[in-house]
């Protein structure tokens, strides 16, 4: 829990300072009024900042990037026999000692660079897509650990969790539609069967109109089992609707009553989203790395997940400069 003085200028007629005979105690005149201006000055500093990562997670990624104070480089004027290796158990010793064979295992300098200028040639010709100033997440560059997206921009460089970051986006997506009336469902060509337990199908059942709302038609089918006959369009083929449904039926036995859905809609969304969101271990080409990052740009909230963390990393040029100890 935080703590936050806020501050409210208003005319003197608005505030009733003799509601309490101490004076311990103010009122507003019109308090329905000031609650929706702070409602609407948090909401449109909250979009404002709607794709902006956590700063103090910044500053744990450049502690991380610091050299390993382990590290022994070569000093000038050593022994040239001799070198100092950055391998845990190595220390100093004679190349001759240690045999041009056993050397050639880790020192093959003309096959490496030869090998890396033309993997570099073929990254670059890959990567061409020039870097334009008004993207603020940058050009994807490259997806590493089949989970995690590098960025460049004019000024930055940037590490995107691409399942939070679509996570986000999907949610953001279902919430525009709702607000909207509908969310648009895609019809199976067959009914998916699911077999649950029969009190976890009797709770999807009394739900299934909330389910309808959001673009999921569900039916009973016999005494064990669920029929699902459409799924929202916002999921498309990447949901493993099985394990959605069971997790609904998860959520709704923590919820208890069928009818306090309609206060659990937000919580809904958020477990269709991360069920329909891009999965970690999914290679993406470049223009789907590039399509999320342009969608990123102009959905609200986009910098943190619906859990709350970061949806991307960003580092200044200068704090990598820093790193090398160019600044």
């Amino acid at each position: 829990f935080g703590v936050m003085a806020l501050f409210i200028s208003l005319e003197p007629s608005e505030l009733d300072v003799n509601v309490h005979p101490q004076k311990t105690e103010v009122r507003f005149r019109n308090a329905s009024a000031i609650r929706s201006a702070l409602i609407k000055a948090i909401k449109l500093g909250l979009e404002k900042a709607g794709h902006k990562s956590s700063s103090s997670v910044a500053d744990a990624t450049l502690s991380a990037f610091k050299p390993d104070s382990n590290f022994q480089s070569v000093q000038s004027g050593q022994n040239e026999n001799n070198f100092s290796a950055p391998f845990p158990s190595a220390t100093a010793f004679s190349a001759k000692q240690f045999g041009a064979r056993q050397a050639g295992k880790y020192f093959q300098p003309e096959a490496n660079i030869a090998g890396l200028n033309e993997l570099s040639a073929r990254f670059e010709e890959e990567n061409a897509e020039p870097i334009k100033e008004d993207f603020p997440l940058g050009v994807a560059r490259a997806q590493i650990f089949e989970n995690y997206i590098i960025s460049q921009s004019k000024d930055a460089l940037l590490l995107v969790d691409q399942h939070a970051a679509h996570e986000r986006l999907v949610y953001e997506h279902f919430k525009a539609q709702l607000k909207q009336g509908s969310v648009p469902s895609q019809a199976q060509l067959i009914p998916i069967i699911i077999e649950l337990a029969e009190d976890d199908c009797q709770r999807l059942e009394a739900a299934a109109p909330t389910f309808e709302k959001l673009g999921l038609y569900l039916e009973r089918f016999g005494n064990v089992a669920i029929a699902v006959r459409e799924v929202p369009a916002l999921l498309g083929g990447r949901a493993n609707i099985e394990r959605l449904i069971k997790d609904l039926a998860d959520g709704l036995a923590e919820w208890g009553q069928a009818e306090a859905l309609n206060n659990k809609l937000e919580a809904i969304i958020a477990r269709m989203a991360c069920h329909g969101s891009v999965r970690s271990g999914r290679i993406l080409k470049l223009q789907e790395m590039n399509a999320l990052l342009r969608d990123m740009e102009k959905t609200p909230h986009s910098g943190q997940c619906i859990h709350g963390r970061p949806t991307y990393v960003e580092l200044k040029k200068t704090d990598i400069e820093r790193l090398f100890g160019r600044s």
